[in-house]
């Protein structure tokens, strides 16, 4: 750490425990949530970090409060462990009997009893062939055939719009040729060649082309925790954007050079130079074993009720594959190193805590993404929106002039004129933002909504379109052929399996 962030981070410091040591506010009543809620949104806004509510927030800001505190000597030491006391002893009060256990798991539209297979779902034997057709329970059915020549090479900048005139942005819409999935729609995409019926996935099958095979090409599905805006779909998705926000405060991010942050989860292959089945590393901030612990839990929480919603909801072919898959070459479930492999995750949810101690973890490897936008790429496999915001274009119709000066020409002496290609006309923003998901080679567009699950093959050149105003929180579950390989060598001895510093490819 710098000098300067050193120094930022002892006035902080200072700053909260000057506020603590103010005449009562340590005789919070832990009882009360809006006066508990004030108090943490205090300290949020102290420390300038993301806004993160519930108990265990609490007890990460004590922990280091107290630290400070002892380390200094100062006098407030007893009461911040009264504090501290009080927030533990209604956390252990507030554990989540069996039937609210029950009550969660139902609300969330996780027990879903009767999961589809491709061949029920094309046979016109969905969920509930009586919903409107486009829904979770009825979801269209589109054939579509992928078009391995088309798109733009690589790491070009996708959009929705062509609202920069002078850059070579490549437009996906309508008269590109793409099928754009509105934000109330689900669909799933797929392609089939004649002969006996058999249905594949991706690329956990070895032979894509084989004939007599369906391939789910494509799966978008909404409102898989409830129709949004109820209190139980609203409340979830308020947890899972807390427990982004505070793993990409706390975690390196492995994507510096796109827009947004993502954060890896679970093991990693390693560098390039060297594959080893390892740990992710990936805390950047020094915090204490007692909160990364914490904060571990509520990633693999997060990331197995991902894994929970997809087996609830996707065809049972995609699902099956994938944990047979897993099962047979003996791939772990996710960990941290904080918290080792095995069953069971735990959440604390509206003032409860449920402990689910038998539930089976997602897979290994998982990511986080916030504001988010990649470009044409090969990323992930399951992916759910658990939050969305669309800010409004600026008010300026062009943001930039249409020449500029660059950078070398002025150090050259060069005469300016080269075109500005962030030049913005904000006119031609999409009406409901950018950062949509796009299936290139199937010439998709999907429209961003929290709720929404998403099933795609990450070798078929997925990307995002620019933000444009919009914010995306998502958690994906991945399937990289790099880790499967360095499990492989791990287990037979040629790679080593440890803890590692973060998968950068």
């Amino acid at each position: 750490m710098g000098k300067h962030q050193s120094h930022d981070k002892q006035q902080t410091d200072n700053t909260v425990l000057g506020f603590l040591s103010q005449p009562g506010v340590l005789d919070l009543d832990v009882g009360n949530d809006e006066a508990v809620q004030l108090f943490l949104e205090k300290l949020n806004k102290i420390r300038n970090i993301p806004e993160v509510n519930g108990h265990l927030a609490l007890q990460r800001h004590l922990r280091v409060s107290m630290t400070l505190a002892k380390n200094k000597k100062l006098a407030i030491l007893p009461e911040l462990e009264s504090l501290n006391e009080r927030i533990n002893r209604q956390a252990r009060e507030g554990i989540a009997s069996h039937q609210d256990k029950r009550s969660l798991v139902y609300k969330l539209h996780l027990a879903n009893k009767e999961p589809k297979t491709i061949a029920d779902i094309l046979a016109g034997c969905p969920i509930d062939p009586t919903a409107p057709i486009g829904t979770l329970l009825n979801p269209r059915i589109i054939e579509r055939k992928r078009d391995l020549s088309f798109g733009p090479p690589i790491r070009t900048v996708l959009a929705d719009t062509a609202c920069r005139p002078f850059a070579n942005d490549f437009v996906c819409d309508e008269a590109a040729g793409f099928y754009i999935v509105t934000d109330e729609e689900s669909v799933i995409f797929f392609d089939k060649d004649e002969g006996e019926f058999q249905v594949l996935f991706w690329r956990l099958t070895s032979h894509r082309f084989s004939a007599g095979v369906v391939f789910a090409e494509l799966i978008v599905l909404r409102d898989v925790f409830g129709e949004q805006g109820t209190p139980e779909s609203t409340a979830i998705c308020e947890w899972f954007q807390d427990v982004i926000d505070t793993a990409v405060n706390e975690r390196r991010d492995v994507r510096p050079k796109s827009d947004g942050t993502m954060v890896q989860l679970g093991y990693n292959a390693g560098p390039r130079d060297l594959r080893v089945f390892q740990l992710a590393k990936s805390y950047t901030k020094n915090l204490d074993e007692q909160t990364k612990a914490d904060d571990d839990r509520e990633v693999i929480a997060a990331v197995t009720i991902t894994w929970a919603t997809a087996k609830a909801w996707l065809p049972l072919d995609i699902t099956n594959k994938i944990e047979d898959t897993l099962e047979e070459n003996g791939l772990p479930p996710i960990a941290t190193r904080n918290i080792p492999a095995g069953n069971g995750y735990q959440i604390q949810f509206r003032n409860l805590a449920y402990n689910f101690p038998t539930f089976e973890r997602a897979p290994p490897e998982a990511y986080f993404t916030y504001g988010y936008s990649a470009y044409v790429s090969g990323v992930c496999g399951i992916s759910l929106n658990v939050g969305r915001t669309v800010n409004p274009p600026p008010s300026s119709t062009l943001a930039a002039p249409g020449l500029r000066q660059t950078r070398s020409q002025t150090h050259a002496g060069s005469a300016p004129g080269q075109i500005d290609s962030t030049s913005e006309d904000f006119s031609k923003w999409p009406a409901n933002g950018g950062g949509n998901f796009v299936d290139m080679t199937l010439k998709v567009v999907v429209h961003q909504a929290a709720g929404t699950l998403f099933a795609f093959n990450p070798a078929m050149g997925p990307g995002t379109t620019r933000l444009c105003g919009a914010t995306n929180y998502l958690a994906a579950i991945t399937f990289s052929s790099h880790i499967f390989k360095a499990f492989q060598m791990a287990q037979t001895g040629i790679a080593e399996d440890k803890a590692g510093d973060g998968n950068f490819d």
